[in-house]
């Protein structure tokens, strides 16, 4: 991939989180106290929902780029080797098992933000 295109992803996926939690917070702020039916029928709207869906998606994009980025930049065997020689000989096995841990995580997070918000 190219660096731009991961610069520009990141910088929208960044608005669009904004963007969102604006949205949502501007709904708590001028519906005060928020009841239980009014926070229902925000959150039982097509538009919240695809919105959420999104913003998901874009969560995963955001932190996939910001956790591949730290990965491949402290996960090599010339940082590692600073720290202990023989971690440097294990570089690329730790920053496969990083980078499974973070792709992982980060898939049952939005499967469990989609199970939530369309069942």
């Amino acid at each position: 991939m190219k660096g731009s295109s991961l610069f520009y992803l990141l910088r929208l996926s960044a608005l669009v989180m904004l963007v969102y939690t604006i949205w949502v917070l501007s709904f708590i702020f001028f519906n005060q106290p928020v009841e239980y039916n009014s926070w229902i029928s925000f959150t039982n709207q097509i538009l919240f929902q695809l919105s959420t869906t999104f913003v998901a998606f874009f969560f995963l994009a955001h932190t996939f780029i910001g956790l591949w980025t730290v990965g491949t930049d402290y996960f090599t065997s010339r940082t590692l080797g600073f720290v202990n020689t023989s971690l440097a000989k294990h570089a690329d096995l730790i920053r496969s098992g990083y980078t499974f841990l973070f792709v992982a995580l980060g898939a049952l997070i939005v499967i469990t933000t989609l199970f939530i918000i369309w069942s």
